[in-house]
């Protein structure tokens, strides 16, 4: 029998009831505590908002944390003594320099400890925990230490000195940053009205794993809102200079991830800089250090318990999610939308990118009550899930994949697995003057979308970083075969295009206008031609779409609603005029290949393919890449027929002498011709020698 598994509950949502300063100084000692509670095993969980509760339930109905058993916690400092042997003490921050509470949560992952505000009223958690109950002791403090004696400013004292303690030494990890307002949220105005707004709770994945926090301006042109006497251009001198030690940690071999935004409700936007142009800003400085933003975006942006919700990766036998096959040329004749000339039939197709999910904060909120729409399915959706959010939340995944109806299908939204404006991946990059990333960012890409059996881009976002170009188009090519789509106004080529020298097709988006929705389509309409139109919805019910889609098909039955995939198929043969563009697609949807080796072990590997192409395939070769790059090759004479999953076995010996990790890589072969050639993405994953 399965021992439980004892987990503690605490309800955070009493809290919001009391003064500005509680509501941040318990969400911001919750937060950590979960980060600390959390960082082995789920340990903690958190109620502080109604998606706690549905996720709490869905949890229970999939038994997991296996056999959990919760107990109920009411005291804090119950809660604190429970887990004492996971905390070391205390970091003291300063109310008077408020950057000093996103000091504290950096200490607390790296140094195991409690951010608590030095203020030492009857009631305080400062009073509670410190000087009574516990007693916790005062490991590092950071009252009185900032005074403006070094930059001008107190708030920029703090993150310089934070980045060269705590990143240029290598204590913190610079690929896992947190962009949150600090402890000023309890002096803004608009804290009273917007209680789950601090986001101090949202430090659990960053103090998980050891990471850094931050609020800065990205503006480099007025004083910022919390600190308006500082010398112009602070903020932004300071945040440079955590980027650039962040970057200098794994010397541009990693992409950095920022969970968080600009905190435009309270700072950094006014008449002169709006809140869309501070995104685009921050984005556009973001991109030039390896950085993504897993963009934690007002108002639906407070998210406790990542770090709990983090380990259920862990409890997942399933490597890879398999999305519906594509559909094949006899599928789209019979629907009439091909004929047996592969002509393209004249209609205008509509394809629905159902967004924006590039944030596990939204991702985790809204989703789920979305997705169970009862009318999902009557429409085909591209649900645009950016499929890097499942390194912070990975519990929704496996309920996607597992319920999709036939109308399901995923995409990637803004802009792959991570939002980042691309062209700022080339050189000269505006802001860091660094080595171009694009082959860093293929890597990433092609690792995620793997994973999720993604093959189109649903929103490459460039924002102040300008059109995109024939190098960021290519880039694309390498990792999402059946297109992607791009803002509007961003390309130099038309509305639908295949990128120069490929089979890959690029589309350009419109917004979706609340309240004329069906007219704004309607006008779309080309007669007597073949026209493909991206329509992206935000936060919208398939409800929603279904009700806009049969009042549109009441007035223009040549309007036709697709998939995104068979949406890409049908302008890869249109525009190409190539009868056998969507021939050989693949996916590689499983194998059994160990991730740990010893030399002279005989491996025997099973690989499953699926055929997503229009041609039978067989008498194929394949590739596989193993410890110490060695290189195995395989006779394919396994017929796949379109659509059909496949495996084949193979023999094979490891012959590497060198401990190590090692990439592992496959792909087919058409004599020397490998299925890369044909828009195929190899499969990458890793082995260790011992």
């Amino acid at each position: 029998m399965t021992a439980a598994t004892n987990i503690l509950q605490f309800d955070l949502r009493p809290s919001t009831k009391l003064s500005s300063d509680d509501i941040y100084e318990y969400a911001h000692l919750l937060g950590a505590l979960s980060g600390l509670a959390n960082r082995d095993a789920p340990r903690l969980f958190t109620i502080y908002g109604d998606s706690d509760i549905r996720w709490l339930s869905y949890m229970s109905s999939i038994d997991w944390p296996e056999d959990a058993n919760y107990t109920v916690v009411s005291s804090i400092a119950d809660l604190v003594r429970y887990f004492s042997d996971d905390i070391k003490g205390v970091v003291l921050y300063d109310p008077n320099v408020p950057a000093t509470s996103n000091l504290a949560s950096t200490a607390s992952g790296v140094y195991n400890l409690l951010p608590i505000c030095y203020r030492p009223t009857s009631d305080s958690l400062y009073t509670q925990l410190v000087q009574s109950g516990p007693r916790l002791p005062v490991q590092v403090n950071f009252v009185n230490m900032f005074s403006g004696n070094v930059t001008g400013s107190a708030k920029t004292d703090a993150y310089i000195w934070a980045a060269e303690y705590f990143l240029a030494s290598g204590l913190a990890d610079g690929t896992h940053l947190g962009y949150y307002i600090d402890k000023w949220w309890s002096q803004s105005s608009k804290a009273p009205q917007a209680v789950f707004e601090s986001l101090a709770v949202n430090h659990d994945w960053i103090i998980k794993n050891r990471g850094f926090v931050f609020d800065l301006s990205p503006w480099d042109d007025e004083a910022p809102n919390d600190d308006p006497h500082q010398p112009v251009g602070n903020d932004y001198k300071a945040l440079i200079s955590i980027l650039q030690k962040a970057y200098q940690q794994h010397n541009g071999t990693k992409f950095s991830t920022v969970s968080g935004f600009v905190p435009w409700l309270f700072k950094y936007v006014d008449e002169k800089h709006g809140g869309v142009p501070s995104e685009w800003r921050m984005t556009h400085v973001m991109s030039a250090f390896n950085v993504i933003i897993d963009a934690d975006a007002c108002c639906l942006d407070s998210f406790a318990n990542a770090a709990f919700y983090s380990h259920y990766a862990s409890n997942q036998t399933q490597r890879r999610f398999v999305q519906n096959s594509l559909p094949s040329r006899e599928e789209l004749i019979e629907r009439g939308l091909l004929n047996e000339e592969n002509i393209v039939t004249n209609r205008t197709y509509i394809l629905y990118y159902g967004g924006d999910y590039d944030s596990a904060a939204w991702f985790a909120n809204e989703f789920k009550n979305l997705w169970d729409d009862p009318k999902r399915g009557s429409v085909p959706v591209a649900w645009a899930v950016n499929p890097n959010l499942y390194d912070r939340f990975p519990l929704l995944h496996s309920y996607l994949y597992r319920t999709r109806t036939a109308n399901d299908f995923f995409v990637s939204g803004d802009s792959g697995s991570g939002y980042l404006n691309p062209t700022q991946l080339f050189e000269p990059r505006m802001f860091s003057g660094l080595p171009r990333a694009d082959a860093l960012w293929i890597d990433r890409n092609r690792y995620y979308f793997n994973k999720f059996n993604i093959k189109h881009t649903g929103f490459v976002v460039n924002g102040d970083a300008g059109p995109l170009t024939n190098q960021s188009d290519l880039m694309y090519t390498k990792f999402s075969p059946l297109g992607f789509t791009r803002q509007q106004g961003y390309t130099t080529l038309g509305e639908t295009a295949l990128i120069p020298g490929t089979r890959v097709p690029s589309f350009t988006e419109t917004d979706l206008t609340d309240g004329s929705e069906v007219q704004q389509i309607l006008s779309c309409y080309r007669a007597q031609t073949v026209r493909f139109v991206v329509f992206r919805g935000i936060l919208r019910s398939a409800t929603n779409y279904a009700n806009i889609t049969e009042n549109v098909e009441k007035l223009q039955p040549n309007i036709t609603f697709v998939d995104p995939y068979t949406f890409a198929l049908l302008a890869r043969i249109y525009l190409s005029k190539d009868p056998m563009v969507n021939n050989d697609l693949v996916s590689y949807v499983d194998d059994n290949l160990p991730r740990v080796v010893r030399k002279g072990d005989i491996i025997t590997a099973n690989f499953s393919i699926r055929n997503e192409g229009w041609n039978t395939l067989n008498n194929l070769r394949l590739k596989l890449t193993f410890a110490c790059n060695m290189i195995y090759v395989f006779d394919w004479n396994t017929e796949i027929k379109h659509g059909d999953i496949q495996t084949a076995s193979y023999q094979f010996q490891v012959e590497c002498k060198q401990a190590g990790d090692y990439q592992v890589i496959y792909q087919l072969f058409r004599d020397e011709t490998s299925f890369e050639e044909y828009g195929n993405v190899p499969w990458i994953s890793s082995v260790q020698l011992i």
